[in-house]
Order: C-alpha cells, then sequence, then structure tokens
C-alpha cells in the first residue's frame, strides 16, 4: 500500500516539477529572466526525481547524481535569487553566500569525500544560507505598499521555496540525527507532498503574470 502510495506521488510531484516550465512555455514568458531561471531549475530537479521511476536505473547511479544535486541544488538557487532580488544588499549578501558555501563545500569534499554522509555539513550550511536570504526576500517584498506584476510573480516563487526548504530541514533532521526512527520512504513521501504543494504555488506565480513580457533581467532596486 505504502509502495502505491510513493510511486504516484513521486509521479504527480515529478509532473509539477514541469508545470512553470510548461506555463512559461504557453505564455511566452522567456523573457522574464528569473521566472525563466527558476523554470529551468525547477524542470533540472523534476528530471533529477524522475531517475527514481524509471526501471532499470542502478541504485547506485541514482545515489550518485543524487549526491551531486543536492551538492549543487542550493549554489543555483543562491545564483539564481542573485540575479532575481530587486534589493541591493540581498544581492551583494547572496553573491558572499554563495561563495562561502563552495569554499566550504570544496573543502567538505575534500576531508571527506563525495558522498552522502559528507553532504552532512553542506547542506546544513546550504540550508540556513537559503533560508536566510529567502525570509529576507520575503520581508522585503511584503514591507512595499504597491507591487508590479513581476514582483507578485516572484515572491510566490520564493515563498514556494521558502516553504519547500522549511520542509526539507524536517526531513534533514531525520535523516542525520533522528536516524533511528527515520523511514526513507516516509521521508521521501514527505518531500514529494512539499514539492507539490510549493510548486503549486510557484506555478500561481506564474500564471499571475501577463503574457509575452518585455525583457526583464531583474526586479526594479528597492531601497535596502
Amino acid at each position: 500500500m505504502k509502495s502505491q502510495l510513493y510511486f504516484w506521488i513521486s509521479l504527480l510531484a515529478v509532473v509539477a516539477y514541469l508545470v512553470p516550465m510548461t506555463i512559461l512555455l504557453l505564455r511566452k514568458l522567456w523573457k522574464a529572466v528569473p521566472l525563466t531561471l527558476f523554470a529551468a531549475y525547477f524542470l533540472v530537479s523534476g528530471l533529477i526525481n524522475l531517475l527514481d521511476l524509471l526501471p532499470g536505473v542502478s541504485h547506485s547511479v541514482i545515489e550518485t547524481i543524487s549526491v551531486f544535486y543536492n551538492l549543487l541544488d542550493m549554489p543555483l538557487v543562491l545564483a539564481i535569487l542573485s540575479l532575481s532580488t530587486g534589493v541591493p544588499g540581498i544581492r551583494k549578501a547572496t553573491r558572499v553566500a554563495l561563495v562561502i558555501y563552495m569554499v566550504a563545500a570544496i573543502i567538505i569534499c575534500a576531508v571527506q569525500g563525495l558522498n552522502y554522509d559528507a553532504l552532512k555539513y553542506s547542506l546544513l550550511l546550504g540550508l540556513v544560507l537559503v533560508l536566510t536570504m529567502l525570509v529576507w526576500e520575503v520581508i522585503m517584498h511584503l514591507q512595499q505598499v504597491r507591487h508590479t506584476p513581476m514582483q507578485k510573480g516572484l515572491v510566490l516563487v520564493h515563498a514556494a521555496l521558502l516553504f519547500q526548504y522549511g520542509t526539507y530541514v524536517i526531513i534533514y533532521i531525520f535523516d542525520y540525527f533522528l536516524i533511528a526512527v527515520s523511514n526513507t520512504t516516509d521521508n521521501f513521501i514527505i518531500y514529494y507532498i512539499s514539492s507539490i504543494i510549493s510548486l503549486i504555488v510557484a506555478s500561481l506565480g506564474y500564471l499571475n503574470l501577463p503574457g509575452a513580457l518585455h525583457p526583464s533581467p531583474v526586479l526594479s532596486d528597492r531601497s535596502e
């Protein structure tokens, strides 16, 4: 019963990961660079998660790809945030955070190797950095009285990521600190359900925008 639930929820999550890019292409929003980058990020995440559903892919291959993906996931988000934010302070802090993470990740991998256990420390650092930047961005948005359609769309994407990474903190704690009571299947089910919810919210952000936007590499700058 649980295996069937796992399969259908994971399949639904993979489909959900494709929705932002589908909306972006159908509505011709690709000139909105931040949204295009986030849609590409979601698309890659969906393809990585699809591997778990494909027959014939060995567990070792999936684990190796997952380690690389988890190592690169958070710097990708930080990089996109640095391009999408309109707050100079957040842009600078995000770039500094990106450098800190990359240096720390390289040192950790050099000392402990590239494996699941080595991710414990880099993931913790990445979660702290990404959640800090996302919370900061959302707070700055909420302080504004008026918002452009682009800002409204992006804040929904940021809120979606904030929810997903917030849920991932719980999974991280069970994976690395509560191993005795942790269940891998249950953790993945929680992960996929949180992904579905966050992608629904993110998709609403894409639907909030008018079609065929003019080029917009970043939001208009807001005060720090």
